[in-house]
């Protein structure tokens, strides 16, 4: 095989190895462990069969390619993580007038959310109302199109991920 063929190819599996190297990293942290088995045994064969071609090469551009892949395994990795946008968070919505709070919370609800209400005071101790919406993740652009159909752009909004609610979720 020609050596720009096996240079793409090392630079190809490696990026598949840490992609799901990284998916399996964020699995871990998210306490999914069914698919980090799978995924650490497929990684194993993987790596065996990568270095042991890095380093009988000969040549620094495997090195190199190892090390390309590696780095481009990280960033489609990461990609996909962000695709399927695992666990679940909690957004609060921070608005000054009661009557903008309800309607906002009632969107929402239609929507499908999870919503809460909290009254809270601010600076000088005036009152402002949170919105608290627990929702998977990949449904933050869901809520924020909520926000946006009823003119609330840009509010204060502070995002946190949660790692575990217990009853009923809900989101589309």
């Amino acid at each position: 095989m020609n050596l720009f063929v096996e240079l793409f190819l090392v630079v190809l599996v490696m990026t598949i190895s840490n992609a799901i190297g990284t998916l399996k990293t964020i699995f871990t942290a998210k306490k999914y462990f069914k698919p980090v088995y799978i995924i650490v045994f497929i990684d194993a064969i993987i790596f065996a069969s990568v270095i042991t071609k890095v380093t009988s090469g000969g040549e620094y551009l495997y090195i190199l390619a190892f090390a390309v892949g590696k780095m481009l395994g990280v960033f489609v990795g990461g990609a996909v993580e962000e695709r399927i946008a695992i666990g679940l968070i909690e957004a609060d919505i921070m608005v000054s007038d009661k009557e903008r709070m309800i309607i906002i919370s009632d969107h929402l609800r239609e929507a499908g959310f999870s919503v809460n209400t909290i009254v809270t005071y601010g600076i000088h101790g005036n009152k402002r109302y949170v919105i608290e919406v627990t929702a998977k993740r990949k449904d933050i652009s869901n809520i924020k199109k909520v926000l946006e159909s009823v003119d609330c752009n840009n509010p204060t909004m502070s995002i946190k991920e949660i790692a575990n609610v217990s009853g009923k979720v809900c989101s589309n």
